[in-house]
């Protein structure tokens, strides 16, 4: 019944009359969802008070679904005129897409889809302040004057085809509820609206004169205290928030669960780092079973949960290729069907398929590399996965409709394709996945019901406008309502709690900036009053909230931060009012964290047992697999040798477009090979004729090329192929100008395997160059495209075993050992021999700047990489796997066992790399130090500036007792700068 001398209630009447009310006595309308549901929850609690189990839902709507009810009544209803079809906000998404791609002179470089969801939300703010009629005849900017223009053609587009939409709909109020069909409450409650639009003013004003009674009302406000809390960043603000919720959820009187608001204005920002301080604060020991104690209220892209992001991929892979990290999720995804029987081996076809798929393939040709990669041949095969063969041929096989189909008969296509790829899997949902699947089966009704606004679409028009709609809905699963939440800053008004922190007010962030709309003038909004027009209306309605806020609970706390990084910041104005406090007024209990249980767990007595675990079990009667990179890997670090070598453990590629610098180098290497396979000797490369020689490179390179592209499909293709080609018959012509100028000789090995002995193990190796010298002797050459070191091969820790493995192969007629360099701007030889002319640019060991400083002849050298390589070996086989980088930072930079090995977590290695020139070189043979231990962390030096050019990491003695070269090393440091002085940054 209407309300009688007062059109205002409050809100336990308000509560009363929707819990004891006959039904379609009451209607309350609130401006969002999170308002709606508040208000029924209060309703149910006054009814779970009363000791009733069930009771009539309370007629409780947003304002826009109860305009919608209202307009579907009168759908309804035969009486009178027809009433206008209303638009859902696809279809009129789509609908301004259209008039705006009729306008010859819209912007180019925005697309269609962000024009129109911009110019749909300009044409319902000039509803919601009434300045629609004066969009054309008010001078604005050119994106004004354009919107003008396509709202005009939205208009006539939508009078012609008898549609109307959300904006206009509270226009068409008086004429909806003029039809007997419709249902009227007596009452209509507007719960909320504390600064109603003109276009609410109207809508409430036609329900008066239909004969509605209109009345308001608002949450509970309270008197209570409101303080402001500093701290010092906002990551430890949210800890004190999150801290500050939990031990008001702790200290609640028993029998009651209070409702804690913590308001985050930029919640979208910062939403996973909110998530992992509260969950932190509220679950320190992992999630537990049960009802949820904190949410937050803003979730996310459907498009970004897994199950809907699964079948968007089946989607996209049936119509076109796609790139193989989004082919590589959909073949582990748990909702491809016969995933759980073959989770392994799929992983592990994976793994396969890397090495050899190309970087974006389509569903034909994944089917093709799967086959490949499962069949019978040579080399590595990844198990069979006869349940994924035949979900991707069920798949292929499906035919599409026209090229031209309604968007229902897309919608029903997707679904058929999900359907033969065995969505959602065999595996049961659990309650967060089946309200995706119910939401990505929504989005697929909408995508059908597109339907009315155009006849047919094109399947790649049809797949952008499901991307669409699963990318705009945001959605959040429902858990059961939790007493904390974590909300936004439109969502916290007009809500009460039984305690309410707000953070991030800070001067640059409360008020907020004006953000007028750029498709309505300025001057228009703000002659209308728009609130986000003008740097007053927005002080004016931010002032309001923050009112609203203080006495919205009878606890409340006002936080900002002191610093970001090293931006300084300010409180806002607006807490001016409000009394000052510290973190300790709070009282806040410690935070019991699993940091902190175990600390305490380890300070017990008799908690750690010590266990020293650095060796594996002996190397018996097998080979090693990885060739002489496991001595490479032994003498950088034992674990990483065990680890990759013995255990397997290996980094799965990545597929990318291009080559990268292994494959170039296997390019070149092979263009050489092939070059000399033909020439033979020098005496051959200087009787051939020039043309001769153009022409053996370019079809070295071509064939090169051609293997890799087999091998490596998709990697090289087209323009980029011809490119290749022709760098690589360039560098290889260059170096044979280099092989031109040296003294007579014969190429007696080309990319050759060998098997090596040392130190009781057996490794396997390819030697890409032996060359029988005239001088007699052969000479060992390897090819680079790289920067290549000799020092790689001197000391007791080799960095590069190989060449001197394989020098030892040679035996004694070995006369010198190389690098190719066969790098633009660097073409020649750097390498070491047992006398001068051997080779150009190649020296005796006596004379080499770094080597001569440690061995005194060829004899010596040899002999120290016979002790180096046999001692390397000899750990290997004996299982020695201590975690022991040789340079901490060079080292493990790279490393991809961090998670394995927890170098850092034992002190080894430190979070950031120490500066150029901050550590020092070994000397030859020196072994390194003791690694520092827990109690006394390596600490790294200042970082220098990336511009500067970065010296290698080096690496102390530990003392000259442990090294024979004192006298040296005490030089060296002696003239390098303190550990502990930070070098300034360069500028």
């Amino acid at each position: 019944m209407p309300t009688a001398g007062n059109d205002t209630l409050a809100f336990s009447d308000l509560v009363a009359r929707l819990a004891d009310g006959a039904p379609g006595e009451l209607a309350a309308v609130t401006p969002n969802n999170r308002l709606a549901q508040c208000l029924a929850a209060a309703v149910a609690a006054r009814h779970l008070a009363a000791g009733r189990h069930s009771w009539p839902a309370p007629d409780v709507l947003t304002l826009g679904a109860w305009l919608e009810r209202v307009h579907e009544d009168a759908r309804f209803d035969d009486s009178g005129e027809p009433v206008p079809a209303l638009l859902g906000p696809d279809a009129e998404r789509l609908g301004w897409e259209d008039a705006i791609s009729r306008d010859p002179g819209r912007p180019v470089l925005v697309g269609g889809a962000a024009l129109a969801r911009e110019a749909h939300a300009a044409w319902g703010l000039a509803h919601e302040w009434g300045i629609e009629g004066a969009l054309g005849a008010w001078e604005g900017s050119a994106d004004a004057q354009a919107f003008a223009g396509w709202a005009l053609a939205w208009r006539e587009e939508s009078a012609r085809r008898g549609w109307t939409d959300a904006a206009r709909l509270p226009a068409l109020l008086p004429a909806l509820l003029a039809r007997p069909g419709v249902r009227r409450p007596a009452t209509l409650v507007a719960y909320a609206f504390d600064l109603p639009t003109p276009a609410q003013r109207r809508l409430f004003d036609a329900c008066r004169a239909a004969g509605i009674a209109v009345a308001h009302a608002g949450p509970p406000r309270h008197e209570g205290r409101a303080v402001v809390v500093a701290a010092d960043s906002p990551k430890r603000e949210l800890e004190l928030a999150a801290r500050w919720a939990r031990a008001r959820l702790e200290s609640a009187p028993a029998g009651r669960l209070p409702r804690v608001g913590v308001v985050v204005p930029d919640l979208a920002q910062r939403r996973e780092l909110v998530a992992r301080v509260f969950s932190r604060v509220f679950e320190p020991m992992g999630r537990a079973a049960g009802a949820p104690v904190h949410d937050l209220s803003l979730g996310r892209a459907l498009a970004d949960y897994p199950l809907a992001d699964f079948a968007l991929g089946v989607v996209a892979i049936a119509a076109g290729p796609v790139p193989f990290e989004r082919a590589s999720r959909l073949l582990r995804s748990p909702f491809l069907g016969g995933a759980e029987g073959e989770a392994g081996p799929r992983a592990r076809l994976d793994a396969t398929l890397r090495r050899a798929a190309p970087p974006t393939l389509d569903l034909a040709a994944l089917l093709a590399a799967v086959r490949t990669a499962t069949g019978e041949g040579p080399g590595r095969r990844a198990p069979r996965c006869p349940a994924l063969e035949a979900r991707l041929a069920e798949l292929a096989a499906l035919a599409p409709p026209p090229r031209l189909a309604p968007p229902s008969a897309w919608a029903g296509h997707f679904a058929r394709q999900l359907a033969a790829a065995g969505f959602p899997g065999a595996r049961p949902l659990d309650s967060a996945e089946h309200q995706v699947h119910a939401k990505w089966l929504e989005a697929l009704g909408r995508l059908g019901a597109l339907g009315a606004v155009v006849a047919t679409v094109t399947g790649e028009a049809a797949r952008r406008h499901l991307r669409q709609l699963c990318t705009e809905t945001v959605f959040q699963p429902e858990s059961g309502e939790a007493p904390v939440q974590v909300l936004g800053l439109l969502e916290s008004v007009g809500l009460d709690f039984d305690a309410l922190w707000v953070a991030g007010l800070t001067d640059d962030a409360w008020p907020q900036s004006p953000r007028p709309n750029p498709f309505v003038p300025v001057a228009l909004q703000r002659r209308a009053g728009v609130p986000q027009a003008s740097a007053e209306a927005s002080l004016e309605l931010d002032a309001r909230i923050t009112q609203g806020w203080a006495r919205a609970a009878p606890e409340v706390v006002f936080s900002h931060a002191l610093a970001d990084s090293e931006r300084a910041l300010a409180a806002s104005p607006m807490l001016a009012p409000f009394e000052a406090v510290g973190e300790a007024d709070l009282a806040l209990p410690p935070a019991g964290g699993l940091r902190e249980a175990l600390f305490a767990a380890g300070r017990e007595p008799g908690a750690w047992e010590g266990l020293r675990d650095r060796n594996a079990p002996a190397l018996e009667g097998e080979s090693a697999r990885g060739g002489t990179a496991v001595l490479a890997d032994q003498a950088a670090c034992p674990f990483r040798a065990f680890a990759r070598h013995r255990l397997g453990a290996e980094s799965l590629e990545k597929v990318e477009p291009g080559l990268d610098a292994s494959d170039r180098g296997q390019l070149l290497h092979r263009v050489m090979a092939r070059l000399w396979r033909e020439l033979g000797s020098q005496a051959a490369l200087l009787d051939a004729d020039p043309d001769r020689l153009v022409a053996l490179a370019g079809e070295a390179a071509r064939v090169a090329v051609a293997r890799l592209r087999e091998e490596r499909p998709g990697r090289l293709d087209g323009r980029f192929a011809q490119l290749e080609r022709e760098r690589l018959a360039a560098a290889a012509l260059a170096w044979l100008a280099i092989d031109r100028d040296r003294p007579p000789f014969t190429v007696a090995m080309r990319e050759e395997a060998i098997v090596l002995q040392t130190g009781g193990l057996e490794l396997r190796g390819r030697i890409d160059r032996l060359d029988r010298l005239e001088a007699g002797g052969v000479a060992v050459i390897d090819y680079k495209t790289g920067t290549p070191r000799v020092a790689g091969w001197l000391g007791g820790r080799p960095d590069d075993p190989q060449l001197p493995l394989y020098a030892l192969a040679a035996g004694d007629d070995v006369a010198a050992v190389a690098f190719a360099c066969l790098r633009k701007g660097r073409m020649g030889f750097d390498g070491l021999a047992r006398e001068a002319g051997l080779l150009p640019g190649v020296g005796p060991v006596d004379k080499h700047p770094g080597a001569g400083k440690h061995h005194a002849s060829w004899a010596q050298l040899l002999a120290a990489w016979r002790e180096a390589t046999r001692a390397l070996a000899q750990a290997f086989v004996a299982g020695e796997a201590a975690v022991d980088p040789k340079q901490p930072f060079a080292t493990c930079r790279h490393c991809d066992l961090a998670a394995l090995c927890r170098v850092r977590g034992r002190g080894l290695v430190g979070d950031d790399e120490p500066a150029a020139g901050a550590a020092e070189e070994p000397c030859a043979g020196a072994r390194p130090s003791t690694p520092p231990s827990a109690s006394a962390p390596w600490i790294p030096r200042a970082r220098s500036s990336s511009r500067r050019r970065r010296a290698p990491a080096r690496r102390a003695c530990s003392s000259s007792a442990t090294c024979g070269c004192s006298r040296a090393c005490a030089a060296r440091r002696r003239s390098s700068p303190s550990r502990s002085r930070a070098r300034p940054r360069a500028r």
